[in-house]
């Protein structure tokens, strides 16, 4: 029997129920606020009116209340009518050792906020976003735990924005496939927005001159996703995009519990602050490699690609950009890499049967002849150069394309490759950043370790962290390096490589291949073969400090560097650093530091354009006196042309150094005997 209620109860409950009805779709938006250790940065996520941040530094807003959110192929959307229910905070106070970076031991201190949130629309789901804040930058990523519900999900749209305060100026990346990309200076509103159905995508990062200083936007540990670009508005903020996957099936495909890669806003009262920085790094996965010993940074020569001549090939078809390195030749690259005590030489393309296009990449459709890495043409003798460079205390990294890898097998390619005794491989021609791509590469390195293979990817995406997960991750390119100056429209200008340091070396190593000895001034250069590069030699000298790459590939061929004013500088050379100090920079006009490698330092600077002079501060020396070996700019004379002198400094001593246009400096530091 059912009991019969009172009307004025009835009436008495239908009042109550309304009202707890109203009060949840009343509840007062909830906000918040996560300082960093020191208190001068914060970040503040907000539900009201749909899930958003906001960035203050001093306590003033420096990004405004920027949309957050995730869109599925299903129709679930995430953020737009989120509550936050559940915030956790905790701290953490630690480091981390890096043997192949800026400094052996780097400081990992952060506040985290971990908030559970509900999207109270038609998705109704349960989500997350955690979020840190560290003293020279802050980071979030959102998480799709089981309890999401979302299965097996397909991302179709990521609803990040970065809205800055003001239309500020920046430099920001133009599009491109490979991240060989230059970062003129603009204003936010003048990043463009592409068109509809395709926007344009402008390379990461992104770097922001605000009044309490330098921002620079990026992401870290991208596994498994697609990579992020960041596209115009025509305001001050800018939108994250994702390449979308080669198969048409949205952006990302995959299952829940799942994080996003970090969404990464680096700060620095000045530009000079952000300058080798190991935020990136810092926030990737640790290594997955237990066993690391068998990773050995270092320097290496490079064939006849670069410099474009190779006096034993007859073929004519390898002149200039088609170069190739010869049996030959390749030994005379050998011995100069044993005579530097540069531990590599490189193998570059058109070496092995069958070889992929260059113009193709990871994603295009085979060749009609498969390529063959067990048929070396006959030019290359692989197992005599092998041999030879062993003789030499010398070993062999070796060039692929990645269709290559693909189409003759990863695991096939990489233990035949290894087998044959070469040290590493350079795979090029990628040029994508798609999750297949993404995976694509997790999947090379995981298996390139197995077989301890050092792995150089060419032609591929920025720098996201992954040489720290996988640190047989050696370097790689992803930039607009030295090759430019063999192939034409003059585009490794003074201006881009003094705004490189800035921009894309925040991320992460890169394969920049200085070195070249054939100096021009701007006005004098072309693009020809022997190759040639713009700036002074003690510019190029400088480089090799200045830009970070565990293995560091010098570009020119031993004609070019014996005998050579400056070359002694590259005997050698470290390439990993236990302590960087940056001196001074300013974006595009000039940029000085110090790097430590055991009880030597190093100190490099460069400017732009114009004629320079800098004060270099030795403060960063330890206690005694140190003979400083100098190379500078012969002021007013030829670019090839070196002054080198050496004199006792200490910690006291400042160097006024006088730089000409698009000049350079570098030095080494040692104990003085007296000490």
């Amino acid at each position: 029997m059912t009991a019969k209620i009172p009307h004025q109860t009835c009436t008495a409950l239908a009042l109550i129920f309304l009202g707890w009805s109203l009060s949840i779709l009343s509840v007062p938006a909830a906000e918040q606020r996560l300082a960093s250790p020191d208190g001068n940065l914060a970040v503040v996520v907000s539900d009201e009116h749909g899930l958003h941040f906001r960035v203050e530094a001093d306590g003033k807003n420096v990004l405004t209340n920027s949309p957050l959110g995730l869109e599925f192929k299903d129709g679930t959307k995430l953020g737009s009518a989120a509550v936050i229910t559940k915030p956790r905070t905790k701290q953490h106070d630690g480091q981390w050792e890096n043997r192949f970076g800026n400094r052996r031991i780097v400081t990992d201190r952060y506040r985290e906020l971990q908030l559970t949130l509900k999207e109270t629309g038609a998705s109704s789901r349960i989500f997350g976003l955690i979020v840190r804040a560290y003293n020279n930058g802050v980071a979030f990523r959102y998480d799709l735990p089981a309890r999401s519900g979302l299965g097996e999900f397909v991302l179709t749209n990521e609803l990040t924005e970065f809205r800055f305060a003001d239309d500020y100026r920046c430099w920001a990346g133009e599009e491109s496939a490979c991240a060989e990309n230059h970062y003129p200076e603009t204003k936010l509103s003048a990043i463009s927005a592409g068109k509809p159905g395709h926007p344009f995508q402008s390379v990461l990062p992104l770097l922001v001159e605000t009044p309490a200083g330098y921002i620079a936007i990026a992401e870290s540990d991208l596994l498994d996703w697609s990579g992020m670009s960041v596209t115009g508005t025509g305001t001050s903020a800018v939108k994250a995009t994702l390449d979308r996957r080669s198969d048409g099936n949205g952006l990302v495909v995959s299952a829940a519990p799942r994080v996003s890669p970090w969404r990464v806003v680096m700060f620095g009262r000045q530009a000079a602050d952000l300058v080798s920085s190991d935020f990136i790094a810092t926030l990737a996965t640790p290594s997955r490699l237990k066993d690391i010993s068998w990773i050995k940074p270092g320097a290496s020569a490079w064939d006849a690609w670069w410099t474009g001549v190779n006096p034993y090939d007859s073929d004519p078809k390898h002149r200039a950009v088609e170069a190739r390195g010869t049996t030959p030749s390749d030994k005379e690259y050998i011995d100069l890499a044993a005579e530097m005590g540069w531990p590599y030489q490189l193998v570059d393309w058109y070496w092995y049967e069958g070889m992929t296009s260059y113009n193709k990449s990871l994603h295009s459709p085979p060749n009609a002849v498969e390529a063959d890495f067990t048929k070396a043409v006959p030019a290359v003798n692989v197992p005599e150069l092998i041999q030879y460079a062993k003789s030499k205390n010398v070993r062999l990294l070796v060039w692929a394309h990645s269709l290559d890898i693909e189409t003759f097998g990863i695991e096939k390619a990489l233990a035949y490759l290894a087998g044959q005794g070469f040290a590493g491989v350079k795979i090029d021609f990628i040029n994508s950043q798609s999750q297949e791509t993404v995976q694509w590469c997790g999947k090379v390195l995981a298996t390139a370790a197995k077989h301890h293979l050092l792995i150089d990817f060419h032609g591929t995406y920025k720098p996201t962290g992954l040489a720290r997960t996988y640190p047989n991750f050696i370097t790689q390119e992803g930039v607009l390096g030295n090759e430019y100056d063999k192939l034409g429209g003059n585009r490794c200008t003074p201006l881009h490589a003094a705004t490189l340091p800035f921009t894309r070396a925040l991320l992460g190593p890169m394969d920049f291949t200085p070195g070249g000895f054939l100096n021009r001034a701007p006005k004098d250069f072309k693009a020809t073969a022997p190759a040639q590069v713009m700036g002074t030699r003690a510019r190029q000298l400088a480089l090799t400090v200045i830009y970070p790459s565990p293995l560091l590939v010098l570009c020119d061929s031993p004609a070019n560097y014996r005998g050579q004013p400056g070359v002694e500088f590259l005997r050698a050379i470290p390439t990993v650093w236990d302590e960087t100090v940056v001196l001074s920079g300013e974006v595009g006009k000039s940029i000085a530091l110090a790097r430590r490698s055991g009880n030597r330092w190093y100190l490099a600077a460069m400017n732009g354009d114009d004629a320079a002079t800098l004060n270099l501060p030795l403060k960063y020396l330890g206690k005694g006196q140190w003979t400083l070996r100098s190379f500078t700019d012969r002021v007013d004379g030829k670019p090839d042309e070196v002054v080198e002198s050496s004199q006792l400094v200490d910690a006291s001593t400042v160097l006024p150094v006088k730089f000409s246009a698009a000049g350079g400096f570098a030095a080494e530091l040692t104990p003085a005997k007296t000490n």
